[in-house]
């Protein structure tokens, strides 16, 4: 069976979105329920998360996500312009350095100097602080010591993935909590708005629908 401990040692987190997620509960399953939260790896299960039974122990769990773009670039700090650069804007530059791999960005060389860095795709694994730069080859040809640091990192994102065997749809979690401390509030009546969820429902969701019939999937 499933414990938990709810010692909360002044750890906060971020509510702001569960009233947009969650637009109406009108019924939840009494007392609360203590989730198996066993291979769950994001730190915070969040307001809209799908929860499931395991049909053979009764066991309440969080709806597995896949998760995608762990570590993409979110924003750049100040840049280092480098000199003797071609100028121009020049799209679809690939970065290079850092821990990561993919990040993509338009970028704008005046008076010979790199100006302007603008992200166009956040590729993954990067870490706060990694120092990108990008070949002189792809920006007009001459030039040299232009980098960024990178200040923030994306949050994971995705989407959730396939009901495991054994397994089926039991509510939505109402609000925001620490997997460390998964006790959670579940409604199983009421209005979610799927496009707040924390992870895009789009494949399950027509299933999502037909098991919970007491809650209205809708975005207004």
């Amino acid at each position: 069976m499933a414990t938990v401990n709810l010692a909360n040692a002044g750890t906060t987190l971020d509510t702001s979105k569960d009233g947009i997620v969650i637009v109406d509960n009108f019924q939840s399953i009494r007392g609360g329920q203590t989730l198996d939260v066993t291979g769950f790896t994001p730190s915070v299960i969040s307001a809209g998360h799908v929860i499931i039974k395991e049909t053979s122990t009764g066991e309440l769990k969080p709806m597995p996500a896949t998760i995608s773009n762990a570590g993409g670039v979110a924003t750049f700090g100040s840049i280092t312009a480098g000199t003797t650069y071609t100028n121009g804007v020049y799209e679809n530059v690939p970065l290079t350095g850092g821990t990561g791999y993919g990040a993509v960005a338009t970028i704008t060389v005046a008076g010979t100097v790199v100006t302007v860095v603008t992200l166009t795709s956040p590729g993954t694994g990067y870490t706060v602080a990694d120092a990108l730069s990008a070949s002189n080859t792809t920006m007009g040809g001459t030039g040299t010591g232009f980098s960024i640091p990178v200040a923030t990192i994306a949050s994971t994102a995705g989407a959730f993935g396939a009901l495991p065997a054994g397994h089926t749809y039991e509510g939505i979690l109402i609000g925001s909590i620490l997997t460390a401390k998964a006790f959670a509030g579940i409604m199983v009546r009421g209005t979610v708005n799927p496009s707040a969820m924390p992870y895009s429902a789009t494949a399950i969701l027509t299933a999502l629908k037909a098991a919970l019939p007491h809650i209205d999937f809708r975005a207004d």
